[in-house]
């Protein structure tokens, strides 16, 4: 597990006020390649970076009054915005540890699946988080009369981890990147600040072929 720490970042871009932490992307070639959700970009390429990792450990405590974070620039490769994908590469770097890619194809429903994230960076809190849930369904979604592969995942999901990697235990594969939560449209009533309908919602994540189509 933790090779993982030198895997999945916190993807952010460089504010004159300082790093606005944007969601989570990971490596997916030796080359310095990563994916992330294309939306996290929000169609800005600009001051695109990673930080890096300040722990060694998955069991060592991450501090979170810590603000001082090294970075790494980005540039982005390729973008799908059909099935919400970008490839970004870190700049004049590679990277040694990478997971392989595989495909929603290869698990069933109900198998375990990992999470790696950081779902709370965009509120300013830095923390790599896993999550282990199971595969609820398979499902076809369209978008620009593409049909692509996704799955619905037995869990509710943050911001923060747009562009996470989901890890299928029983392949040691990637089999997803998570591309968010699943809130249906319309009117809603706000209580607290909070959307009921928002509750207890799933999350989607699409098929890490597509990734592989890219590379």
């Amino acid at each position: 597990m933790d090779e993982i720490i030198h895997q999945v970042f916190a993807l952010g871009r460089i504010q004159p006020q300082g790093i606005q932490f944007l969601g989570t992307c990971f490596t997916v070639a030796t080359d310095g390649r990563l994916a992330t959700a294309n939306h996290v970009l929000g169609n800005n390429a600009q001051n695109l970076v990673i930080a890096l990792p300040k722990i060694n450990s998955f069991n060592d405590y991450q501090d979170t009054t810590n603000n001082r974070f090294e970075v790494v620039p980005l540039d982005i490769v390729e973008v799908d915005p059909t099935r919400d994908i970008a490839i970004l590469k870190i700049r004049d770097a590679s990277t040694k540890f990478v997971t392989p890619i595989g495909s929603l194809d290869e698990i069933k429903i109900g198998e375990n699946l990992e999470i790696y994230g950081f779902p709370h960076c965009p509120d300013g809190r830095n923390v790599l988080t896993f999550q282990a849930t199971t595969l609820g369904a398979k499902i076809l979604l369209e978008s620009s009369s593409i049909k692509s592969k996704h799955a619905v995942l037995n869990v509710q999901a943050r911001p923060g981890q747009s562009g996470s990697m989901v890890l299928s235990r029983e392949t040691g594969r990637i089999s997803g990147i998570l591309i968010g939560a699943y809130i249906p449209g319309g009117g809603a009533v706000i209580i607290g600040n909070v959307n009921p309908s928002a509750i207890h919602q799933t999350t989607h994540i699409i098929s890490a072929h597509y990734i592989r189509d890219m590379l």
